[in-house]
Parts: structure tokens; sequence; C-alpha cells
């Protein structure tokens, strides 16, 4: 007996690991859960922070105003995600900094391993744990849809959703390889616990009880609200190199350097360049600008230039007095020294 018990536990736990961040929910439990709501013409935010693939997420939010938001730890789902939403986080959603408060639509597929490492993780089941820290993410009036197998919603699970959330309905998935259901709700602002609520959840819940399948409707039940698609914060700790060369390259500074670095093409109406007059040469060479080679051929030859500085005085007299005043003068002089090793002195 001891030994099937011992057994039946590790099959649980294979199957949990499987299923932790890999099944994904159904095309049709979407195409269901999306004839539920009526989404705003304006754009509103929809989150997801197990996201898998992103697939279900596209699936619930196609041809709406959406904009999505997704975190997945799984790096190779992660990059599929990546491409399905709007705003995409590498890591595990307790490695990213998100405002509270936030999200119009919340979808929560959990997972609930009971393999776990931490004291913490042993003392409440990461489904639980997962319901309790997301449901600060969802705004007050936003809409939570919350899917966790059926004989995980016991009534501690029950108890924090009434206590949390308005016009519940709960309904069965189509696809029973796991019993998932889905429960529904809108946050209120001050948390109440209304126990025939609970009783009434739990009722449905019974072994036995025949549960309503997600039915696909005409007229919408629930109404999403519009807005908050900007959250203030929603970053990761883990770096995706794609995603911060995107974000450098549509940055303002990224911009800026490029237009500090990059000639301005000349305007139309500047005069074209003139060629140099003889003293502007001479000014040139004289001031050094020119010093080293210059010329080709039999005409090459290195030039130095020299200016040196001179005092005239100049005495004036008159009846009464003696006039001495100083000029500054400037003497250019030029050495060259041709191909053949003659030296050349030019002076003014």
């Amino acid at each position: 007996m001891a030994a099937d018990n011992m057994k039946g536990m590790f099959d649980r736990t294979l199957r949990n690991k499987i299923r932790m961040g890999n099944f994904e929910s159904t095309e049709q439990d979407m195409l269901c859960l999306r004839s539920l709501f009526q989404f705003p013409s304006k754009p509103f935010s929809v989150a997801d922070f197990c996201a898998g693939s992103g697939r279900a997420l596209e699936v619930l939010t196609q041809e709406t105003a959406a904009v999505t938001f997704g975190i997945e730890p799984n790096e190779e789902k992660y990059l599929q995600m990546r491409d399905r939403l709007s705003h995409a986080l590498y890591g595990g959603y307790e490695e990213c900094r998100i405002s509270r408060d936030t999200f119009r639509l919340f979808y929560l597929n959990p997972p609930y391993d009971t393999d776990s490492n931490t004291v913490e993780d042993k003392t409440e089941r990461k489904e639980k744990r997962f319901l309790r820290h997301l449901l600060l993410y969802v705004s007050v009036d936003g809409l939570l849809v919350y899917n966790i197998p059926r004989g995980r919603m016991t009534s501690d699970i029950v108890k924090m959703l009434v206590a949390n959330l308005d016009d519940i309905r709960v309904y069965q998935s189509h696809d029973d390889t796991y019993h998932q259901i889905y429960a529904i709700g809108r946050k209120r602002k001050e948390k109440f616990l209304d126990r025939n609520e609970v009783e009434r959840i739990l009722g449905l819940l019974e072994e036995g009880s025949d549960l309503q399948r997600l039915p696909l409707l005409d007229d919408p039940i629930y109404k999403v609200s519009p807005g908050n698609v900007t959250p203030k914060l929603f970053r990761s700790n883990r770096i995706d190199v794609d995603q911060l060369r995107e974000i450098v390259h549509h940055s303002a500074l990224h911009q800026k350097g490029k237009e500090w670095s990059t000639p301005k093409p000349p305007a139309l109406r500047l005069q074209p360049l003139l060629p140099d007059k003889e003293m502007h040469r001479v000014l040139r060479m004289a001031s050094g600008r020119l010093n080293g080679k210059v010329g080709k051929g039999n005409l090459l030859h290195v030039l130095k230039g020299i200016v040196k500085k001179e005092v005239v005085t100049s005495v004036e007299e008159t009846e009464s007095e003696i006039i001495q005043s100083d000029r500054d003068t400037f003497r250019i002089s030029f050495k060259m020294v041709d191909r053949y090793g003659n030296m050349r002195k030019l002076e003014n």
C-alpha cells in the first residue's frame, strides 16, 4: 500500500511538471471565452503573466483594440510570445516591476506543481499564491479569468475569489485532459466575503455535479472597460538583447546621436567655393598651415613658413616736443628644400 501511494505521488509530480508552463488553453475555449466579453472600440489593456507562447491571448483578443501584456519564464515560449503580444517580458512575474491596479482584463492560467523547493512554496500551493499575488494587478472593475483544474478549486481558492470579485461564473473546459474550469468575475474596490456565494460555487464543483461547459454566446455577459494601456511600470530584471536593441534604436538619445554624427547637406543658396587668392595662400604658408610637402614631380619640395615680429620705432620732432612711437611689423619668410636637397629662403 505504501509503495502504491509513493508511486502515485511521483506520477502526480511528473504530470504536474509536464503541465507547468507547457499546457496552454485550447483555441476552442478561447473562442468561447471571447464570446462572453463585450470589448470596447477604444484601446484597453489585457494581461497574461503565465502567457506561454501567447497564442491564448492572441485568440482571445483577435480583431479588438487590445494592447496585450505577457510574461513567460520559458525562453523558447517567450520567443514565440514576443512576436504575438504588444508587450512581452522574459522571466517570472516575481522578477518584474509592474504597476498595480492596471489591467482591464487579466487571464490567469497558473502552474500547479506541488513539488516545491522553498518553505513558502510548501505551505501555499502555487495556483493559490499566483492568484493572491496577481489579483493586485487587476484594475478595479477589471475582469479576471482564472483557469485551474477542477480538483484544485478548493474552498480557500473559492473564498479568495469571492472576497475580491463580483458576478462570478464558473464553466467547464471543452478539453477534459486536465479537467480545467474557468472562474470569471469582476474585481471590486473593497474586499467582502459573501459566505452564501462561497457555498453556491462549492456546490457547483461538488463531485458528480454537471458543470456547464463554456458557451459560445451571441450576446456578451461582461463589458470590458477601455484604457490603462500605458502602465507606469512594466519591465523585467532579465534583459532581452533584441528588445533592448530595439528600444535603444528608437530612443531620443540615439536619434540625437545620429543627428550629431551625420553631416548636414549644404544649403541650396550657399555660394560655391571660390579659388584662393594669392594672399590667402601666402597667409596660410606663413602661419604654418601648409608646412610639409608641397607640389609634385619636379616641383616637389618641403616648405616651412616663418613669421617674425619686429618693432619699428619712429621719432617725430616738433618745436615743443619730441614724439616717439613704436609700430609692430611682421616679416614673413619661407624656407624651402627641393627634391635635390637645394635650400632656398624667400623673404618679403
